[in-house]
């Protein structure tokens, strides 16, 4: 099986004009076999032409393909050129792929005027007990926590750099003066040009808060427009916003495998430890949910060695019922 790195090299490859009949023909079965394969094949559709800066020569090259099949569907006599040069047929290879797979075959191929193509999203997705890193074809970078999911459109380097999230990420964001960047959560809208920041949006914490280390963003919300400045933290919950000073909790150290909290709710830290090690964990004392944690450890450690840790500092003890399930209970005076 092609690993995503060979995919990777056989993609670019395609865009260069360097693949055989035989190559090409794999590629476009792999492209349909999945969503994800297609969505990443269109990321490194965006990523080359980024690359060789031929964003303008894509948009001249359709409308030179396009009339040259409307001439041949006319006049059927045209005798066709043998030879065409390769940058050409690279650009309108990737024109023509992009097209059917986002639908547009049927405007490339007949004399009816051009509609504006639907605007399609592509979304990654992060499972329980993993985390990722994603390149945007603008450059930008994302680490994405577990059990998070990461949307962006189609015509993203067309100067819509809008992404949805769901989940937890980390961005570090390429500025560009004229298009400006913005993260859409459930809550409210993050805006900025180029800065490095922390969201979190899971719906089962019961609040958003963006936390920025770098740079400067805006939070939207209706009408509500709130700047952010290094080393602040904005959170909305219950209705309204609370703004506060950056902790360990929020500097985004999960993304280098240190998890470092500062008075959450036992609640939410049972919901982290679950997406993390992909594990279930049945809290059998409700009262348990009213304590508040503050303590720093590694994704390193398993999670029998980080229950015993909480077994060591908080009144608890916890049972393993089965291979990824766990219960906890207050521990016996």
């Amino acid at each position: 099986m092609d690993t995503a790195s060979q995919m990777r090299e056989r993609i670019m490859a395609y865009f260069k004009g360097e693949l055989s009949k035989e190559e090409e023909a794999f590629l476009y079965a792999w492209i349909k076999e999945s969503t994800e394969n297609k969505a990443f094949f269109f990321q490194l559709k965006n990523e080359f032409a980024l690359q060789e800066d031929t964003d303008p020569l894509i948009e001249r090259s359709y409308a030179e393909l396009k009339s040259k099949l409307l001439l041949r569907q006319q006049f059927p006599s045209v005798p066709r050129k043998k030879k065409s040069s390769s940058l050409f047929l690279r650009v309108a290879a990737a024109i023509v792929v992009g097209l059917i797979l986002g639908g547009g075959a049927t405007y490339l191929f007949t004399s009816k005027p051009v509609e504006e193509v639907k605007v399609v999203w592509f979304e990654t997705k992060v499972p329980r007990g993993e985390k990722s890193q994603l390149l945007l074809p603008d450059g930008s970078k994302v680490w994405m926590n577990s059990e998070s999911s990461l949307s962006y459109p189609s015509n993203f380097m067309a100067g819509n750099r809008n992404v949805k999230l769901d989940g937890e990420a980390y961005f570090e964001v390429a500025k560009q003066q004229k298009s400006k960047f913005s993260v859409q959560t459930r809550d409210y809208t993050v805006r900025v040009l180029g800065t490095k920041f922390n969201v979190t949006g899971y719906a089962d914490f019961n609040r958003t808060e963006t936390a920025l280390l770098e740079g400067s963003v805006e939070i939207i919300r209706g009408k509500q427009h709130l700047a952010l400045h290094p080393g602040q933290t904005l959170q909305y919950k219950d209705g309204q916003f609370i703004m506060g000073e950056l902790s360990g909790g929020t500097s985004a150290k999960w993304k280098d495998n240190l998890f470092d909290f500062k008075e959450i709710p036992f609640e939410e830290l049972v919901l982290r430890l679950e997406r993390w090690y992909d594990v279930d964990i049945e809290v059998k004392s409700d009262d348990l949910n009213k304590i508040v944690y503050s303590g720093v450890f590694k994704n390193a450690e398993t999670i029998e060695e980080i229950l015993d840790i909480f077994q060591l500092t908080m009144p608890i003890s916890y049972t393993k019922e089965d291979f990824r399930k766990f219960s906890i209970q207050r521990k016996k005076s």
